[in-house]
Parts: structure tokens; C-alpha cells; sequence
């Protein structure tokens, strides 16, 4: 690697810390980086940090993507009111994509507004596929289609309506947006089932982030998932 890791990540925005059967979702900062060891510190009694030589996964969400590190603890010291985690910077981690466009499988509820030019509107309740910072991708059933609303939604040029909204039901907050229809596919060995994806128009930039972290936050809890499986 040409650069070490403090060079590389950007801004870090959100710190995820695993190890055993722990998943640390908050309470932990990223203090300090050197080119061989990351600093973890924690004021909170909830946060309790594995041992020396434990070994640890921690995932930083970061403004140059999302940086996942396999390693082991150098150091855990307890310094009331703060414990300190020193963690060794692995010769290799995995970088995923740039958060906008961090992807993840999602099932939450999602209520889908056509405003009409004429004042009406048209409500569709529905699923996500995924979601990530930058768009998401709704379930559209043939029962939900059956006024041909992927052929309305799809074609602006129509003018048949002013604009689409559309609010995602998170369990901590719903988040709403003006969203651009982008393509239609079906979904794998579902015929009657469409997968039609947006793009968001009018989300906050903490709205962005919201949504980004939750993402982060269910990638760190299938990984951890697939580490039991296995």
C-alpha cells in the first residue's frame, strides 16, 4: 500500500466495533491513528473492551468509504472515567464502497406519494429491496401495479404527474425525500414481483448519514451473523 490507513479514510464519521458475541453500536471514538495502531476510546460502562491479544473487528464509516479491519487488541487500559483500546492496524482490510452508494439488503416500510399536477395524489405502501445513502429499490407487486404504476412512475415525460415522494419507516425516525424513478427489474425467481429503484432528491446531508450508518450497522451484524454459521 502506497498510503497507510490515516491517509486514506477521509473524515471518520461513525466508529463499529465486534468481538465474541459483542457488537459495540455506540460509545466508542476512533482517538488517535499512528501507522501502526488505532487508539478506541470509550466513556461509557456499557462499552467493555475485549483483553490484550483478543481479537477484534472494527469497522469505520468514513468519508473515503467504509474501512473493515480484522485484528487483535495490543492494549485495553482503564483510566476512570475512560477506557482506552489499542488496536493493531492490519497489513491488509477490506474498503467498501464510498458511503453514498453503500448498498444494503433492507426490509422496512416505505409509504410512495404520485403528486399529481391537478392536485391529487396516488398513496402506495410497499417494501424496500435496499437502500443505501443515495437511493433505494421498493418491492412493487403485481397487485400494487395494477393501474400500471411502473409505467406511470417511469415515464416523466407524460407530465401526468408534478412529482414523487416517498417516506422510509425506520424503526428510530421516518426519513422523506422527493425520489426520480431510475429502472425497473423483476425480482430473481419471482416473476410477479418488480424491483424498481429511485434516486434521492431532496435528502438532508444527515438524513444521508442516518440512513448510511444503519446500513453499516446491519453489514457489521450479517458479518457477525455469518461468522457463527461458519
Amino acid at each position: 500500500m502506497t498510503k497507510g490507513l490515516k491517509d486514506r479514510i477521509g473524515e471518520v464519521k461513525d466508529v463499529r466495533a465486534m468481538w465474541s458475541e459483542t457488537i459495540i453500536t455506540e460509545g466508542i471514538e476512533l482517538k488517535e491513528i499512528s501507522d501502526d495502531e488505532i487508539l478506541l476510546i470509550s466513556s461509557s460502562p456499557l462499552v467493555k473492551f475485549p483483553p490484550s491479544g483478543a481479537d477484534i473487528n472494527v469497522a469505520l464509516y468514513c468519508t473515503n468509504g467504509i474501512f473493515l479491519l480484522d485484528t487483535k487488541v495490543n492494549q485495553t487500559v482503564f483510566n476512570s472515567p475512560y477506557t482506552f483500546c489499542h488496536i493493531k492496524i492490519p497489513e491488509h482490510y477490506n474498503i467498501r464502497q464510498q458511503r453514498e452508494f453503500f448498498r444494503t439488503r433492507f426490509n422496512l416500510g416505505v409509504t410512495l406519494t404520485i403528486h399529481f399536477n391537478n392536485g391529487e395524489k396516488k398513496v402506495i405502501e410497499s417494501k424496500t429491496f435496499d437502500i443505501s445513502g443515495n437511493g433505494t429499490s421498493l418491492l412493487i407487486t403485481s397487485v400494487l401495479d395494477n393501474e400500471n404504476l411502473i409505467r406511470l412512475i417511469s415515464n416523466p415525460q407524460a407530465d401526468r404527474y408534478a412529482k414523487l415522494g416517498l417516506c422510509i419507516h425506520f424503526p428510530e425516525k421516518d426519513i422523506t425525500t422527493r425520489v426520480e424513478f431510475v429502472h425497473k427489474r423483476n425480482l430473481p425467481g419471482d416473476a410477479k414481483v418488480s424491483v424498481c429503484a429511485f434516486k434521492f432528491l431532496s435528502i438532508s446531508p444527515s438524513d444521508v448519514d442516518f440512513v448510511t450508518k444503519q446500513c453499516f450497522l446491519k453489514q457489521l451484524i450479517e458479518q457477525n451473523k455469518s461468522r457463527k454459521e461458519f
